[in-house]
């Protein structure tokens, strides 16, 4: 028997609802990510969030999982919890990140950690700038 709890990290939202996925702080976000050399920028958090909106009161396909980065030249580390929004016929290309900062570098992922923020980016950008990481852990 495959247990899918280990495999599968995703969900149908039937009715979604844009007070689910609220920014906070999305400007110091951007901040940290642009420092990591993400490709982002403030005006793609209200684009992001505009496109969104689009979608509420239908159907959405949410993928969560996690990953532990920092960007190679002696950075904090980051943990970044990623909810990728998505539907089967059209491109809605709109992640929600979580953002929070290691507080004594990292040993394993529940180390203490402070909250930076939430912001609604793009998932292209989003996976182009964390590719250019270093990925210490990930998971779903």
């Amino acid at each position: 028997m495959i247990k899918l709890k280990k495999i599968l990290k995703e969900l149908t939202d039937h009715n979604f609802q844009m007070k689910y996925v609220k920014d906070k702080n999305a400007n110091k976000v951007i901040d940290v990510l642009q420092d990591l050399g993400f490709g982002v920028g403030r005006g793609d958090v209200k684009a992001a969030n505009n496109r969104l909106e689009d979608y509420e009161g239908g159907k959405m396909f949410l993928h969560m999982q996690y990953h532990v980065v920092h960007d190679g030249k002696g950075s904090d580390i980051y943990f970044i919890y990623q909810t990728q929004h998505y539907l089967n016929d059209r491109d809605v290309d709109v992640t929600q990140i979580k953002l929070e900062k290691y507080v004594k570098g990292y040993e394993k992922t529940s180390d203490k950690r402070t909250e930076i923020g939430r912001a609604l980016v793009p998932t292209k950008k989003f996976l182009k700038g964390l590719n250019r990481l270093v990925i210490v852990d990930k998971g779903m």
